[in-house]
């Protein structure tokens, strides 16, 4: 049973704690329950709504059909979970219906789905797969925190393998959603089976969370596709997993909040997949090139280490108590201290791949692989081919691939606009049965395949249909679906 809020969220309301009763009543009903969506923006707008005066409130509050016996048990069951005083007053007072209409004369949707998506998580064992759009209430973010940490004698959540952040349904599609990213991932990055991690056409506009102690997740995927995020902060994204297996990256196609071009720099990706290297196996990098020696000095250390908070420094200490101290703890205590190189011998590619032993699937663009070209600064192309590569390759290509390696797609290659690229490939052809033994399948040389370059172009330049450009959340569909009931034994 996903669950996902429409534009008539009093109607969603009303099923899911139509539901949630009927898994009190059978908890064997609750266990068939294995996706969930979670967009709380409608409720959020509903509960901006004018509050009626004493005589303007309604004779009936809608949801007095309810009050039978499963909802006094539901009460009871919540009563009993290890939320903390604080959010077990505030979820007790919501499902209070009575007191609630005599003494808080009208009680706000976004307030009801606190105590409902907790309830959910709660009674709900089974979940695997979570979706969450970039709103939450601070109540649900703390009972998730509790039960990330572990900090609760029952905590939920403990099955889900897949998350992945998702746009609210008010967001416009043509930009990117600001997200508090490493907010979100600290809700959900220690829980037992988790496997995967993915966002698509988020941003980390104004974040206040920098900071994240690395080598902490358990997810294995990390998928960043069509965002808009910084060097420095992908850096420390990408530090977050004990041991990444799988990475996916692509930056650009939407508009962003402010207007800002996007940006990326392949060698701060280089520093942060250097502590993957005994773990990687599928990585798949759609990136312009860097600005290389140009390059602005980004802080790229953001991961501040706690002995270097002595008080003085507000910044490190505003990020250690975002955080939170206890669980800054915590999380040192499972950190694989796993170090990352500078990254800066690769500037401005993402440099020699050689190394990484198990690395099986590359993607990659040809830019991040050689070098930006003259002439060509995505997405404008200030002169027509041929085109020349700016510096020479930090090595060659051939040479910078994984003995391992059994698939590679090159983006953003066509044969012909750069004699110093063709003479890379040329000799890659040449060469590779006897330094690649495993390569079995080379897509991207005989014909191109688009690469985020291409993209931008179509968006700023070219004159193209907007139906043939990205479209955020394509192919994904929300809302209620039917299941089977569990069979009886």
């Amino acid at each position: 049973m996903p669950f996902q809020h429409a534009e008539t969220s009093k109607e969603d309301t009303k099923r899911l704690y139509s539901i949630l009763q009927s898994y009190i009543e059978d908890p064997s009903r609750a266990k068939a329950v294995t996706e969930v969506v979670i967009d709380t923006t409608p409720w959020i707008y509903a509960s901006t709504s004018k509050l009626p005066d004493h005589d303007e409130l309604p004779t009936s509050m809608g949801y007095e059909e309810f009050g039978d016996p499963p909802e006094i048990r539901l009460r009871r069951y919540a009563r009993r979970l290890d939320l903390g005083d604080k959010t077990a007053d505030q979820v007790d007072k919501i499902l209070d219906w009575k007191r609630r209409e005599y003494d808080f004369k009208l009680q706000k949707e976004s307030e009801f789905s606190i105590a409902m998506i907790i309830l959910l998580f709660s009674l709900c064992e089974n979940i695997s797969t979570l979706y969450l759009a970039e709103n939450l209430q601070q109540p649900i973010m703390d009972y998730m925190l509790k039960a990330n940490y572990a900090q609760m004698k029952s905590p939920p959540l403990q099955k889900l393998k897949n998350v992945r952040f998702i746009a609210g349904a008010r967001s416009d599609e043509r930009f990117y959603s600001a997200l508090e990213i490493l907010g979100f991932i600290q809700l959900i990055h220690r829980l037992p089976a988790l496997e995967s991690v993915a966002m698509d056409a988020m941003s980390d506009y104004q974040a206040d969370r920098t900071f994240f102690v690395p080598g902490t997740g358990n997810m294995k995927r990390l998928e960043i596709t069509h965002c808009d995020v910084s060097p420095s902060f992908l850096t420390v994204m990408i530090s977050i997993p004990k041991a990444l297996e799988e990475f996916k990256l692509s930056i650009g196609g939407l508009m962003s909040i402010d207007g800002a071009d996007t940006s990326s720099e392949p060698f701060y990706i280089a520093k942060a997949l250097s502590a993957h290297r005994h773990s990687l196996r599928v990585l798949d990098i759609d990136v312009d090139a860097g600005s290389g020696a140009d390059a602005p000095d980004w802080d790229v250390d953001k991961n501040y280490e706690e002995g270097e908070d002595d008080g003085t420094n507000w910044e490190i200490k505003d990020q250690l108590d975002l955080y939170g101290r206890d669980r800054l703890a915590l999380d040192k205590k499972i950190s694989t201290g796993h170090k990352m190189d500078s990254g800066k011998e690769y500037t401005p590619t993402i440099g020699s791949l050689h190394d990484f032993p198990h690395l099986t699937h590359l993607s990659i663009g040809i830019m991040p692989l050689l070098g930006g070209y003259d002439w060509w600064k995505p997405p404008f192309r200030h002169t027509e081919p041929p085109y020349r590569l700016e510096k020479p390759a930090p090595c060659r290509l051939v040479n910078m691939l994984p003995p391992s390696l059994e698939y590679l797609c090159i983006y953003g290659y066509t044969r012909g606009e750069n004699p110093d690229v063709d003479e890379h490939i040329d000799e890659f052809l040449a060469e590779k049965d006897g330094k690649l033994p495993n390569l079995k399948v080379i897509k991207g040389i005989d014909e191109r395949v688009r690469d985020i370059k291409d993209i931008l172009y179509d968006m700023t330049v070219a004159e193209v249909d907007e139906d043939e450009l990205y479209v955020r959340g394509g192919g994904f569909q929300s809302g209620w679906k039917e299941v089977e009931e569990p069979k009886q034994n």
